[in-house]
């Protein structure tokens, strides 16, 4: 995504950009800060047209999510938001183990070096799988990559395949994504090792070439 130029846009436009960077937090930019960071859009550079958000169940590792931006609309946010509101508050064990979560994170370069390189290592696998199937791999920097495969029979089969080959890998489908865009979500981390990469790319090049069938389901 261009952030800046979705900036841009939005100084155009006087308009707000709110920003989901629930891959991207943790992950991305010096010490893992997020998209934002990534883009050089930090400190000086911060735009008060950004709403950002973020959750802390994937790279933070505990649960529940936060609203960052200007201080005017967090405020609007706090008053007007219904389902925070009435929401029950957080624990303070929560708190608490975001907190080590945070120090972690920032320290964490050599983590982030390997996933990024656990990324790298299965986008450029998956572009020597068949192109006959006519799947293809969505752009992404970050640990989820989404390798689309077409129908919901065929994006299940490939699931199936894969489970019965000692791998998880969901097919995700219609209405999650659009209709004809049934896809596996790959979700990687930094505990993967090359050679579990390499046996996923073994497993779906097995998938490619035999051919998938759709799985049978149970009549209701």
């Amino acid at each position: 995504i261009d952030i800046p130029a979705l900036l841009a846009l939005c100084e155009r436009y006087d308009a707000l950009l709110l920003l989901d960077d629930a891959h991207g937090f943790g992950v991305l930019g010096p010490q893992g800060r997020g998209s934002l960071a990534h883009a050089g859009l930090t400190g000086p550079k911060a735009s008060r047209r950004v709403l950002y958000m973020a959750t802390l169940g994937k790279a933070a590792g505990v649960a529940g999510a936060f609203v960052a931006g200007d201080a005017a609309l967090v405020e609007w946010l706090l008053q007007k938001t219904r389902t925070y509101i009435f929401a029950t508050a957080a624990p303070p064990l929560l708190a608490t183990a975001l907190r080590k979560s945070l120090e972690l994170i920032a320290t964490a370069d050599d983590l982030r070096h390997a996933l990024h390189q656990r990324i790298a290592q299965l986008r450029n696998g998956l572009t020597t799988l068949p192109t006959n199937l006519g799947w293809h791999l969505l752009p992404s920097s970050t640990a989820v990559q989404a390798l689309v495969i077409g129908s919901n029979e065929a994006a299940l089969a490939v699931m199936e395949n894969l489970r019965q080959q000692g791998l998880w890998v969901p097919a995700i489908r219609p209405p999650t994504v659009p209709a004809g865009t049934a896809r596996l979500r790959i979700a990687l981390s930094a505990a993967h090792t090359e050679d579990d990469v390499d046996e996923l790319l073994v497993a779906l090049r097995h998938c490619a070439q035999s051919g998938t069938r759709p799985v049978a389901t149970a009549s209701v």
